[in-house]
């Protein structure tokens, strides 16, 4: 993909990043517990066509990271496109799609019992999809003792590391769930960053409380814009 790696019309940038937040693609079926982490495929697509065409290129949180940290380059309109847990169209309709527009995305992974098979992920990671961990089993981090978080963060790096053979560096808080004692444990385990539920812009000055927008099956192509327009 086009922007997995930095393009030469890149500059340096050390500002807020947005960062969208997915779960399902698809339409909800009758009686799903979250209807509205359900995000239609035709939503999906008309979001990503207007990020297109109001001068938006999706990248890789680690390439926010070298940006902000490292004196890296991103484009003049950055924002990273998430997907949290591992849900099948997130490879069969996701990386298609992102793809048409020369786009990596962000697959926040749950290390073991998610929809996904190991070669649909070595699939995203080879199309320049960034890897990212979500814990093994998704619980509440702030409900663990040491011994639990540890296993659930240094856990989920090592099998996704020996898995899939990429760094980890970022991770994502199950139901955006943490404390100051999981951020501390997300730091001992070695992640750069961790991504929230809270709302808005990602800032370089709280590397493990960035926040995202989160789009719902209500959002539509709008609901997007108002949340990007809201301003860093």
């Amino acid at each position: 993909m086009r922007n997995a790696t930095p393009q030469s019309d890149w500059r340096p940038y050390t500002g807020p990043v947005p960062i969208l937040e997915y779960h399902v693609l698809g339409a909800a079926p009758a009686g799903a517990p979250y209807p509205e982490l359900y995000v239609t495929r035709p939503d999906f697509h008309q979001q990503m066509d207007w990020l297109d065409d109001h001068g938006y290129q999706a990248v890789t949180l680690e390439a926010v990271e070298d940006a902000w940290y490292d004196g890296g380059t991103l484009p003049a309109k950055p924002v990273v496109i998430s997907f949290d847990d591992g849900y099948r169209p997130q490879f069969t309709y996701a990386l298609p799609e992102l793809r048409r527009h020369g786009w990596p995305g962000v697959l926040n992974l749950k290390a073991e019992g998610s929809d996904l098979y190991t070669s649909n992920v070595e699939a995203m990671i080879a199309a320049g999809w960034e890897l990212a961990s979500h814990t093994i089993n998704h619980q509440d981090l702030t409900t663990l003792d040491a011994a639990g978080l540890k296993e659930e963060l240094s856990g989920s790096r090592q099998l996704l590391r020996r898995e899939y053979g990429v760094p980890v560096h970022d991770f994502c808080y199950p139901a955006g769930q943490f404390d100051s004692t999981v951020i501390e444990a997300v730091k001992e385990a070695g992640y750069v960053t961790a991504t929230t539920e809270i709302s808005g812009y990602a800032d370089r000055e709280s590397p493990y409380e960035l926040a995202r927008f989160e789009i719902l099956g209500s959002s539509g192509v709008q609901g997007m814009v108002e949340d990007l327009e809201s301003g860093p």
